[in-house]
């Protein structure tokens, strides 16, 4: 796809996700509303359970069958939600790439690494040879720090770091006009954390790629991302630019998450945590849903609030009536 510069490339509008099962519909995704531009990095952050991982996986339609699709929800030009699964097999690698969050369990263990690129390319390009599978190989990889001849290795002879390089290789190897990436980081150590991460942004620049972001981890997004999206319950609470979200968050949950993380000040040895439990996304209560967790919390709480657009964001909270 050919996108001029601030070309929206991904836009979701009240989209639902709602896994089916024996005891009802799990409203996991609940109604959000999100706008990626061209070479834009946004971060989605919230507790484990928010809905984050379901947003992304949606997105490629990965869900299992009889997930529910409401809404809207397009990629460039292209309507996500009426795709079968053969039409998807177009989207997905092409047009959107996907980093997971545990590269081993990913990566098939019992296939070389090179033949794992030649499958991925061979799938868009069927007349592609192997040979020229590996040349268009080896160039990515050496782009992510890796050496070529160790294609020819199976991914359980990588390291955790390396693992994760593969991964963004083969996301980025067909020149997606979106990644997403989800947890990239996690299990790996902070120094390899930062070599992740800074590699991500560099190679983004590079292709000028727009990446979804999923972590649970503030910092990540700190380093990495121009707008950062907050998800509570299925629902984003609040979105804006990165500075904004850090400096001047609008939302209690925003607040008292960005509380919660340690700070390395010795004489504020204080844990801060967020008191209660998210609710269950089987029954959903039919009022603002951090509302039973908020300091704030007023009678008009038991209605559920809309989004109301403040200093250039999006916050769904009454304060802000």
């Amino acid at each position: 796809m050919d996108y001029s510069q601030d070309k929206i490339v991904l836009k979701a509008e009240s989209l639902k996700i709602h896994y089916h099962t024996q005891k009802g519909y799990v409203r996991a995704v609940d109604g959000i509303d999100l706008v990626l531009k061209k070479g834009e990095t946004i971060g989605i952050v919230g507790e484990s359970g928010c809905g984050k991982s379901t947003f992304g996986q949606g997105i490629l339609k990965l869900l299992p069958a009889k997930t529910k699709y409401e809404g809207k929800l397009s990629v460039g030009k292209i309507d996500i939600i009426p795709l079968n699964e053969k039409e998807m097999k177009k989207v997905r690698g092409k047009v959107v790439g996907m980093i997971f969050q545990d590269p081993m369990t990913s990566l098939n263990p019992i296939i070389k690494v090179e033949k794992l690129f030649y499958e991925t390319l061979r799938e868009h390009e069927p007349g592609i040879s192997f040979d020229a599978a590996r040349e268009r190989a080896a160039r990515i990889l050496e782009k992510v720090g890796i050496e070529p001849e160790r294609m020819r290795e199976y991914p359980f002879q990588f390291s955790g770091g390396m693992r994760q390089r593969v991964m963004i290789a083969l996301a980025l190897v067909l020149n997606p006009d979106i990644v997403i990436a989800d947890e990239p980081t996690t299990s790996l150590d902070v120094i390899v954390q930062a070599q992740i991460l800074e590699l991500l942004d560099e190679l983004r620049r590079s292709y000028d790629t727009s990446v979804i972001l999923i972590t649970h981890d503030l910092g990540v997004v700190a380093q990495m991302a121009d707008k950062i999206a907050v998800m509570y319950a299925g629902q984003m609470v609040e979105q804006n630019v990165k500075n904004k979200i850090y400096y001047e968050p609008k939302h209690p949950y925003t607040k008292l998450l960005l509380k919660s993380i340690p700070n390395t000040n010795p004489e504020d040895l204080q844990l801060n945590f967020i008191p209660g439990s998210p609710p269950s996304l089987l029954n959903v209560p039919e009022r603002c849903r951090f509302a039973s967790r908020c300091p704030f919390r007023m009678d008009i709480c038991e209605k559920e609030p809309p989004v109301f657009g403040i200093d250039g964001g999006q916050v769904k909270c009454w304060l802000y009536r």
